[in-house]
Formats: structure tokens, sequence, C-alpha cells
């Protein structure tokens, strides 16, 4: 009960603050009150809830696109039949149980229009009950009867359904909880690859900009095109083969052990690096044209001074608005990279959910990329608008 209190509570006291902003802007309330004006009817404020409304619309979309594709590509009855289909010749009523409580657990009975109820109150962040109910047959006074027993409940935020028939994972375990599990795997090696493609790309970037057209900025503009023109698994094989072969380091990755993070690390990270750097070269060359730079040039100012005081002040901004898509990312990991060394995190559910057909896992990582791209361009646009003085939030 102190679950459902806090979790409404809070999703309460974040309405009743959106429309209490709305209503100070409009200046239906504390219309003439500096104080309240200043903070609920700030700009910065006000973008970022239109923001947060429409990316709540494109996770919508994302939503119900998923919701169908799932149900045409596998219907309930199929889905049934092979996770349950050994048991029908031999059971017959126990099989219309077992698949019965299937269908409700997955939220794949009645009509289209109540599964999609269903299905949308699963995926809203409200605190809700989940059972699972364990259907089995006993024999009493020799006749044979099914049972239902209700094995385990929880109060869970959101609801995927659960997952059947994936190796070392017991039939039933929720979606969330294994995402969740995968995806703390996913940001221990991403997050390290975020900081070296962080670290390196963006000096990087800086270093091609001021000697721009001379042999640093060559060599640099020559490793990004070799990059984008070699398809992504052949450059992560080649990293692979140098890495493990030349350095040798684990071939696979072993919980625990520091040295088996380092292949995946240091690929996804110089993987990462050529792009950043571009973008930052990019940027810094138009900052180099800008009239404020022409300006400083012309009152005498050395180069360096101009380049760290002037641009590198402006440049902060495209690394600002790609911090916070980077670290979000990081929690998704790489389909390639962490099947190349056997990691389990999102990537290699992605995998494990192909091979075994298991639908529902699939609809649970699409959610949850849609999710998480969806914050992190929310995040990033609201953390250029602070921080960028360019930006103008008036009409």
């Amino acid at each position: 009960m102190a679950t459902y209190i806090l979790g409404y509570g809070i999703i309460g006291l974040i309405i009743v603050f959106i429309i209490f902003s709305i209503l100070v802007k409009k200046k239906i309330l504390f219309g003439n009150t500096i104080a309240m004006q200043r903070i609920f009817a700030n700009p910065l404020l006000h973008y970022s809830i239109k923001r947060i409304f429409s990316s709540l619309i494109s996770i919508a979309l994302a939503m119900l696109v998923t919701f169908f594709l799932i149900r045409l590509a596998k219907p309930a009855d199929q889905t049934c039949a092979m996770l349950f289909g050994s048991i029908k010749m031999k059971n017959p009523a126990l099989y219309d149980l077992r698949c019965d409580a299937w269908k409700e657990s997955m939220g794949m009975s009645g009509s289209i229009g109540s599964q999609l109820l269903r299905f949308v109150y699963s995926i809203i962040p409200f605190p809700k009950l989940v059972c699972k109910t364990v259907y089995d047959s006993v024999t009493i006074d020799g006749v044979v009867q099914t049972k239902g027993i209700i094995s385990e409940c929880r109060t869970v935020v959101f609801d995927l359904g659960r997952i059947y028939q994936i190796p070392n994972v017991p039939d039933g375990y929720l979606v969330t909880d294994y995402l969740l599990s995968r995806a703390m795997v996913s940001f221990r090696i991403g997050i390290f690859a975020v900081i070296i493609e962080l670290a390196l790309g963006y000096p990087f970037g800086i270093l091609m900009a001021k000697y721009q057209n001379g042999v640093f900025d060559r060599i640099g503009k020559g490793y990004i095109m070799i990059v984008d023109a070699i398809p992504g698994v052949a450059y992560y094989y080649i990293w692979m083969a140098l890495l493990c072969n030349l350095i040798k380091l684990p071939f696979q990755y072993v919980p625990g052990d520091v040295l088996s993070y380092l292949p995946a690390i240091i690929t996804m990270g110089i993987a990462g690096m050529a792009g950043i750097g571009l973008w930052v070269r990019r940027y810094m060359v138009d900052e180099f044209t800008a009239d404020y730079v022409k300006f400083a040039r012309s009152k005498g100012l050395k180069e360096n001074r101009i380049m760290t005081i002037h641009i590198l002040r402006n440049a902060v901004v495209p690394l600002v608005r790609t911090f916070p898509s980077a670290v979000i990312g990081a929690l998704l990991g790489s389909y390639f990279i962490e099947n190349m060394y056997g990691i389990p995190g999102i990537g290699n559910a992605l995998m494990v959910a192909q091979n075994t057909s298991n639908s529902w896992l699939i609809q649970g990582i699409i959610l949850f990329s849609a999710l998480l791209s969806v914050l992190s361009y929310l995040f990033g646009d609201i953390i250029t608008a602070a921080v960028d003085p360019r930006i103008s939030f008036s009409k």
C-alpha cells in the first residue's frame, strides 16, 4: 500500500506542478507576483514541458506500432502451441488452463481493444500488482484434475510481460527484470567507452580545426573517411584482431575480469571517436569565421587566447548536447560488439530474443530503446537551450 501511495503521490505532484506552472505563465494565478513569475513562468521551464509532451507523443506512437506488430507477427494461439504443445495430447484441460493463464499474463486475452487498454496500462508508469499463476495436474481419488496456484506477486512500475524458453532463465521471468539486469552490464561497458570517445574525440576535433588543412587535419580527415567507408562490423573485427591477437587481451567477456572488458570498451570508444571529432571540427571551423573572432583578432589578441577564451567556450555546446545521448545510449550497448565478445547486455539480449522467437522480449527491447532514445534527445535539447545563450524562447 505504501508503494502505491508514494507512486501515485509523485505522479499527482508532477501533474499539479505542470498545471500550476501553466496557470502562472498565463497570469491566471499570481499574475502580479514577480517572484512566482520568475520561477514558474521561466521560459526554459515551459520549453522543457513542451518538449516532454512532444516526447510522450513519440513514445506513444512507438508503443502502438510495437503492439500491433507483435500481434500480427505471432498470434497468441500459435505461441501457446509452441510453449505448451507437449502437454496438449496428454492433458488437454491442463493445456487450455496453461494457455489461458499465459494469455492473461501477457495481455493477449479478450478483444483487441481490451488488449490495447491493458497494454497501455502496463506500460504507463503506475504501481501495479503482477501475479504469476502456475497450473499443474493433481490426482484426487484417482481422477486427474488441474489446479492453479499463485506462486508470486510483485508490485512493479512497468509490466512488459514475461519471457519463456530462454536458456538459463526460468519461464515466466519478468521482461523488465531481464532487461534491467542486461542494461547494467551494457552500462558498465558503455560508460567507459563514452569516456574514451569524448576524451579522444573532442581534442581530436579541436586540433583538426586549429590546424585546418594542415598535416594533422589531413590525417584526421583521412582516418574519418576510412572509418566511414569500412562497414562497421569489419571495423570492429579489425580492432578485435589488434587487441586480442596482437596485444593478447581476452577474446571473451568474463564477469569480474577487468581485462576482458577492455576489448569491447576500446572498440566502442575508438569507433565513436571519429564521429565526435568530425562534428567538433565542423563546429569550430564555423566559429573561427564568426564575427566575434574577427573582432578579437583585430584587437591584436593571440590565436591561443582566442581559442581558449572565446572559441572553446562556445564549442562546449556540441559536447553538452551529445553527453546525455552518449550516457543514456550506454545502457543499450552494441548489438555487434556484445555478440563478438560474448557480453550479456541489451545488444546480446536482442540476438537471444531473435533466436528463441521471443516476441515479448523483442517488444520490451524496442520500447526500452525508444524510451531511452527519446529521453536522450529530450535532455540534449533542454541542456543545449540552458547553456547556449544564442537560443531564444521568444516567438
